[in-house]
Order: C-alpha cells, then structure tokens, then sequence
C-alpha cells in the first residue's frame, strides 16, 4: 500500500490523529498548558519524508535499509499534539529498487527523488525531512529543492545529526529550507509547529536555527527530554513496516522478523571522532525496563516480531538497569531474540550480567574498542580498558553470545606503530573467539572535536558535494579518503583489508568448521553472523545494481 492510500484510508476513517495501534502504544508526550484552550489542529498537514539510503557500491557495510525510527518517533509526537500527519518512506515503499548516483562510486536505495515528490499530495502544508548521515546529504539538497519547485508555499523543516552539526552552511548550501531543528527534535518540533501557527516569531522557539533576510539566528538552547518514558512511542502504523519484516531488514544480523527499538537516549562520553555531544549533549537517559520489556511485548502480539535491534548509543551503561530489563524478559517468557548492533560499553557487563543477557535471549553483542593502541584511546578520549573488555568478551562467549568488534583505521594522529598495536590486538580477539570485526576507516564526520580541529588546522577540505560523497569510504572495499597525517589513502586501505583479513584468515584457523558454516549460510540468505550479512548484501547489491543498468 503506497504512502497516499495509507494516509487517505486513515483520513476517511477519522483516525488521522490517532490509529487503534496507536491508541495501544501512545503515552503523555508534550503536554499543553493546563487549562489553556488548544486550537483545532486537526486539519493542518505535516508530512515526514524519509529519503533514499545511500551506500557505496563496493562497500561491506551491512544493516543499512531499516526501518526509519527517527520520523517514527517525530509522527507519533506530531499526531500526539493533534496534527494530520503522514510518512513518506521512500525505502520502505521500494526497498529493491537500486539506483546508481551519476558520477559516483555509489547507490541509493529506495524511491528516486523525483518519485518522492509525486508522492506528496498538495495539501500539506508542513514538510519534515531528516538528515542523519553527511554523506546523504548532497541526495537529500536534490530531494529539497525538488519539493521546494513543485510545493512554493510549504514550510520545509530539517533536523538530523548532520543538520545539527553544519546548520548554516545546510540553511546556505540549500535555500529551500526554512528551519533546522537542532538536537532531540520531538519537542522542538511541536513547538515550532504550533509557533507558527499561532502567527508567533520563530525566533522564541528554542532549538531551532534559520536565516531571516539573511542574517543566521540560533535560538536558545532547549534542554533535553528527561522523563524518556512520556515520549510516545512510535508510529509505525504510519510506515510500511511490513515491508521490511518480510524482507528480513534488520541493522543486527538477520534471525527473523526484527523490529527497531530504542531504550536510552544520548552518551555519557565524549569520544573525538564521535558527533554525539553536539547532537544529543553528553546526558545519557534510559526509559524504564518495563516499559521497554512492554513495548517488545506489544511488537510480538501486533507485528508477530520475534527479534528487535537495541539502536541505543550506549545501552548498556548500569548494571542495575541491565538486569532489571534481562530479568523483565526472562520472566515474561517471550521467547524472543534481541541485540545491541550498534555496540556497547564493557563495564557492566561480567559473568553475571552475561548469564542474564544469554538467558533473555540476547544473542550477538558488539564491542568497540576502534582501536588496540593505549596511545590512541587516550588520543581519542576513548575510555576503555582492553584487558577488561576482552574479560567481558571472554564471559559473553561462555555464554554462547555471538560476538562482533568494531574498530577503526587512520585517527588523524595515527602511526604505523598504533596499526600494527591494532593488528596484534584482532589476532587475540580472533583466538578468543571472536565472531566478528568490522575494520571503518576514519572519517571527519561534522560535529566532531576530531573534524573542527582538522578544520581549523585546513586538513579539511571544502565542505561541498565531493568532500561528503568522501565520507561514504569508511567501509569500502576500494576507494577511501585518508585524514591522517601519515599513512596515504592507498596505504590505509591495504591496512584496513589487511587487519580484516588477519582476523578472519586466524578465526578460520582456529574453527576450520567456521569456513563451511560461513558459506552455507550465505548461500541460505541465513545470517549468523555479521560478515555473513554484510558479503550476502554486497553481492545482493551487485545483482541488482547490474539488473537496473541493464534495464537501462
């Protein structure tokens, strides 16, 4: 069902503002003044567009095509507060279609822009579009001013990790927008859509950034969102999230119909390649355990999920909360899987908190130490220690949890000597019995300590279509942009496939069996593990990248 037959369906039936699913899941959110009168806001359109993926072509990343949390999240707020609102998932309606970006080593997934704005009916009068990731952006100025063309009179808004990070020069690059919403944005945008339809002055809204005859205004500051359980959970109705639980689409390694869920909110710490702190500040919030153990549970009864992707920053952070949440799961009895692909801190998690996690169902856990060189945490402002993660590993494994690395290639700073301290460490963790590594190559992402210091050092090119497009290398199997001082970009590539090729090249060395098992399981689409899923969709993306241009 396309995005306008969903919505059309649900306006007929008078629950635009609320669908029965989300009568189920809604929660307080953003409240009114008490006793003030609220104005009918039943009528006034705000549509959420969630754009093409883009991925390079050569890349092994994995776990990109998945369902859009964060426009979730915005509708079910939106909808909350009384608006019309829809989404526009451009993957989510067309998660086969492959297209190649001209002149680039790279694909988007998804509806072409041109597409997407056929699918944007003319009575709306607000328009959201979310920028996550820098290198999406020169796609997404195409998909806004396209909108722009055919809709003169609409109020587009933008919010995003990379539109926090680079606000004026996004409100610059790409005159079509007018306001970026900064940080969290649920609160921020009900604000702001009700300042403006009020007739009231943008410039009171806290968290917003925009240009007015063009001078740049920042507004104040707005506080993050304490109480994370009174935010309303989200609105998946409004997505084709069928689509995705047919297909398998998961950012964790694929064991049945996956759902995304979100139990904390931001990072206590302030790693230097990381734009977190600008984003979500360095306040780390976690919704209680019941009411995340009450939302898997509704996923299981309504969509029929049995495993769900942890997307937290940092989920794991206090021991407490980790076993109050293992022990919710453990004695429901769901008999579900769940994970934590975007990785995890290692200090809450010992033989015991192991044990919880096994017995609740957790079955592959990522660690990110992103480098074996002390010099290098320390540079990075990474406050790990290696001796204690790999103690943590080691009782994950007893356990029977499949583990996975991330680490990373080419810290501006870095020498030859912090490599070869990397290599050594991944021939360890592959004796260990480590199941997985994915060796990134650095990149300046905007909002980083590690990007304004290689900017205001001229290490940084101009911030334009080529430089962003540069940033997609960081998992690519042939081309890459090396910011560091020392090692060139060829070389750090071969360091990189090199680092990746001694980890797998021992753990089959150690599990000969594990080169079998690898490749029946690639040959079933049945991923067990992460590089199974990352080889199956790079040659699924060849395969279809390759359909297309004949087709063409």
């Amino acid at each position: 069902m396309s995005y306008q037959s969903r919505f059309a369906i649900q306006w007929r039936l008078g629950v635009y503002n609320m669908s029965t699913d989300s009568k189920d899941l809604i929660q307080l959110g953003v409240q009114p003044n008490v006793g003030e009168a609220q104005p009918d806001r039943s009528a006034v359109k705000v549509v959420l567009v969630r754009g093409p993926v883009v991925i390079s072509k050569s890349g092994l990343s994995a776990g990109i095509l998945v369902p859009p949390l964060a426009h979730a999240y915005l509708a079910a707020t939106v909808r909350q507060r009384g608006y019309a609102v829809g989404i526009v998932d451009s993957l989510g309606e067309a998660p086969d279609e492959v297209h190649p970006i001209a002149g680039r080593d790279a694909v988007s997934y998804g509806w072409t822009p041109e597409r997407i704005v056929k699918e944007i009916t003319a009575d709306v009068k607000y328009l959201g579009i979310s920028c996550t990731f820098s290198h999406e952006w020169p796609i997404l100025k195409h998909l806004i001013t396209a909108i722009r063309d055919r809709f003169p009179t609409v109020t587009i808004i933008v919010g995003g990790e990379h539109v926090t990070a680079t606000a004026e020069h996004v409100l610059r690059d790409c005159t079509a927008i007018d306001y970026a919403v900064l940080g969290e944005g649920e609160e921020t945008l009900v604000d702001l859509l009700d300042t403006l339809e009020r007739g009231g002055d943008a410039a009171t809204v806290a968290g917003i950034f925009f240009l007015r005859n063009s001078e740049a205004i920042r507004t104040s500051h707005r506080e993050r969102v304490r109480n994370v359980d009174a935010i309303p959970r989200p609105a998946w109705d409004l997505v084709p999230i069928e689509n995705y639980l047919a297909a398998g689409l998961s950012f964790g390694v694929g064991t049945g119909r996956t759902m995304p869920v979100l139990a904390t909110r931001g990072c206590p710490y302030q790693c230097t390649f990381c734009s977190n702190p600008t984003m979500w500040t360095t306040r780390w919030y976690a919704r209680s355990p019941k009411d995340v153990a009450d939302e898997i549970e509704f996923y299981k009864a309504h969509y029929r999920a049995d495993n769900f992707d942890f997307y937290d920053l940092t989920a794991i952070l206090k021991k407490d909360w980790i076993k109050q949440f293992c022990q919710e799961l453990i004695d429901r009895k769901l008999n579900i899987t769940w994970q934590l692909p975007a990785g995890t801190r290692s200090e809450a998690i010992d033989k015991d908190v192991a044990r919880l996690l096994a017995l609740s169902g957790h079955r592959n856990l990522v660690y990110a130490p992103e480098t074996g060189s002390e010099a290098m945490l320390k540079n990075i402002k990474k406050k790990v220690h290696l001796g204690r993660m790999a103690e943590s590993m080691r009782g994950a494994i007893d356990q029977g949890i499949s583990i996975k690395l991330n680490m990373i290639f080419g810290f501006p700073d870095e020498k030859r000597a912090d490599i070869f301290r990397s290599m050594v460490f991944l021939a360890k963790m592959a004796w260990l019995g480590v199941d997985d590594v994915t060796v990134s190559t650095f990149v300046a992402y905007p909002g980083s300590e590690m990007f304004r210091q290689l900017q205001a050092s001229g290490r940084i090119p101009q911030e334009n279509d080529d430089f962003y497009y540069a940033l997609i290398g960081y998992g690519d199997a042939k081309n890459l942009t090396s910011f560091a001082e020392h090692l060139g970009s060829r070389e750090l590539l071969i360091y990189r496939l090199g680092g990746m090729a001694l980890f797998y090249g021992l753990s089959y060395i150690f599990r000969p069996s594990r080169v079998f098992q690898t490749l029946w399981h690639i040959w079933r689409h049945d991923h067990h593990t992460r590089i199974e899923k990352a080889v199956d969709e790079l040659l699924n993306r060849r395969r279809k990248a390759a359909g297309y241009a004949g087709a063409d």
